[in-house]
């Protein structure tokens, strides 16, 4: 048996849980709202509702990350196994709504913000920032 001190006990209990929902829209995209942290406890649960929201046979899912305050290397990687597993079925999955300073961070610092984030269109990198760079 894990012995936890005090300040680590006390220190997962304020870890906001993950809920994730997943909504059709009248367009006949799906939307997954997720909120809460992401990490490697709460990541199988995500990877679970990924799962659900490919197995519909949408063209679109986009995952609303608006109430996403973290997400770690294990969030980042189920998102982009997703995103594969999207790609062979022919349907486009997308991050939208990113808001967390730190999210967004980590997109930028692993190179995934322009798989993640581009359009469902399947837009290049380069189409993604091509803003940036010219000028």
């Amino acid at each position: 048996m894990v012995n936890r001190d005090e300040s680590e006990v006390a220190v997962m209990a304020e870890m906001p849980p993950l809920t994730a929902a997943i909504r059709q829209r009248p367009d006949a995209h799906l939307n997954v709202a997720v909120s809460g942290e992401i990490d490697i406890q709460s990541a199988p649960q995500l990877r679970l509702t990924l799962d659900e929201a490919l197995s519909d046979g949408a063209h679109v899912v986009e995952v609303d990350f608006s109430g996403v305050e973290f997400c770690d290397c294990y969030g980042l990687g189920v998102l982009l196994e997703a995103r594969r597993r999207a790609a062979r079925k022919g349907t486009a999955l997308r991050l939208v709504s990113v808001t967390s300073p730190l999210v967004r961070h980590l997109l930028r610092r692993t190179g995934t913000a322009a798989v993640l984030l581009g359009s469902p269109g399947g837009v290049s990198s380069r189409e993604v920032h091509g803003s940036e760079r010219s000028g």
